[in-house]
């Protein structure tokens, strides 16, 4: 095939189905490389954005448990639990712009983004519009209704206004980071069938309600937070169960295709939590064949060994990198400025190096933090699909100043893997997702970098 009845083919099949998928393995793309940062929201950072489906679609009001409209917005919650000074206490009921009390690099409040609490918040509120307990169902008052624009993030609406912008991509699985991780690599959950009565939910009911929360689901399937099997650790909520389903490390390596997790802090031993990893955003130390074996934990990298092999030689086809805690948008640990500003860093370091002609960059987020957003996810099965979160493509053959509509979520990120790779899915998440192809024209001549903020 040659490179014009591959881009004509690519152009052919968008971005919205499996179907007619162009030819990936010919693809004029070497190396994709996954940003993956930390819990904000699509409307949160892009809101505003121009021609994105952002907040000017929202009209909706939030409500309390019991369907009344909020007169105002609750006061917002400070991260010593009580009212936050910097907020005045009549906030109206509406979404409103954060930065008008909150600089880019000031920490907030972090808000509550569990498996159940976040089905709980789509519902509808008193006149009928979805997403509306967001305030009810969360634990921060009215903060999870700020959003930021551009003066937040401008490395990001930079990289908006010169490449892609997915304005419908969403985490894959309602909730927390550990499951949009794993979920990442596997098109799965973490399954934990023995976990202790006193990490599970018992009364699960319709759209998220629950006797008891927990972090392991009545069947197993670990729907929030627990640290890995394999040390470093955390915190003493363990899921003791390594895991053994396939992931797509196991398609990779028996394809012979390189690849690497670049994790902060991985390589300070004993000190890596204190150097910055955070174990549950770590999805590989979970996985039996990656722990277990000198050749698997060979694939997960201290972050530091990514801008090196940039600078230096030896990036891998396939690689995920993971930012420090205080640089990955975290609230509360983090902030947006912070993850801006990594993002840039990266960007970049990509840019400036031998790579640059043949990469796809992937920057999106885990989960959406316990923002709010105004697009009530599409439902796929009892998991999800979660909120909708920022996504950026960034390559010499993306579109210039493109805002796509197709519908993706982090399963996409496999599918484009797939595709470009000529490997076969996982499970019928990824078999039926979308590769987010309407960002590319591979007509093009390579685009040259661009500068950033």
């Amino acid at each position: 095939m040659t490179l014009l009845a591959f881009a004509l083919a690519a152009c052919a099949a968008g971005g919205a189905g499996v179907a007619e998928r162009p030819e990936g393995t010919r693809a004029p793309i070497d190396h994709i490389i996954v940003l993956f940062l930390e819990n904000r929201t699509f409307d949160h950072l892009f809101g505003t954005y121009p021609g994105a489906d952002g907040l000017e679609g929202y009209s909706g009001r939030q409500t309390d448990r019991s369907g009344v409209a909020y007169a105002a917005l609750p006061p917002p919650v400070g991260r010593d639990g009580k009212p936050d000074a910097r907020f005045p206490p009549d906030l109206p009921n509406a979404p409103f712009p954060l930065q008008k009390y909150v600089a880019p690099f000031d920490l907030t409040n972090n808000p509550i983004h569990r498996f159940y609490h976040m089905q709980r918040q789509y519902g509808a509120g008193a006149d009928g519009v979805p997403m509306g307990k967001w305030v009810a169902e969360g634990t921060s008052g009215g903060t999870s209704m700020g959003y930021f624009d551009r003066y937040a993030s401008p490395a990001q609406w930079r990289l908006a206004d010169e490449f892609v912008l997915l304005d419908h991509w969403f985490q894959g699985i309602h909730g927390g980071s550990f499951a949009n991780h794993f979920y990442l690599i596997s098109g799965s959950l973490a399954q934990y069938p023995e976990a202790p009565a006193k990490e599970r939910a018992v009364g699960v009911g319709q759209d998220g309600r629950v006797e008891k929360d927990g972090e392991v689901d009545p069947e197993g399937w670990v729907v929030n937070n627990l640290d890995p099997p394999y040390p470093p650790q955390r915190v003493e909520q363990i899921l003791r169960t390594p895991q053994t389903a396939p992931t797509i490390a196991d398609r990779l390596d028996a394809a012979g295709i390189s690849w690497a997790w670049y994790a902060t802090g991985w390589g300070g031993g004993a000190d890596a939590v204190k150097r910055g990893l955070v174990p549950h955003h770590n999805p590989f130390q979970y996985v039996k064949r990656i722990m277990e074996t000198p050749e698997g934990r060979a694939h997960v990298r201290d972050a530091s060994e990514f801008t090196r092999a940039l600078r230096e030689g030896g990036l891998p086809a396939v690689a995920f990198v993971k930012p420090h805690a205080k640089d990955n948008a975290h609230a509360s640990s983090s902030t947006v400025g912070a993850g801006d500003r990594w993002i840039a860093e990266m960007v970049r370091a990509v840019m400036t190096s031998r790579y640059w002609p043949r990469v796809a960059i992937v920057i999106t987020y885990d989960e959406g933090g316990g923002w709010f957003d105004h697009v009530r996810p599409p439902v796929v099965d009892r998991f999800g699909l979660g909120t909708r979160v920022p996504t950026l493509i960034v390559s010499p053959y993306a579109k210039r100043g493109l805002v796509g509509h197709g519908e993706y979520d982090h399963a996409s990120v496999l599918k484009l893997i797939e595709w470009r790779f000529g490997l076969e899915p996982l499970t019928d998440r990824d078999r039926r997702a979308a590769a987010p192809l309407e960002a590319f024209d591979f007509t093009q001549a390579p685009r040259a970098p661009v500068g950033l903020p």
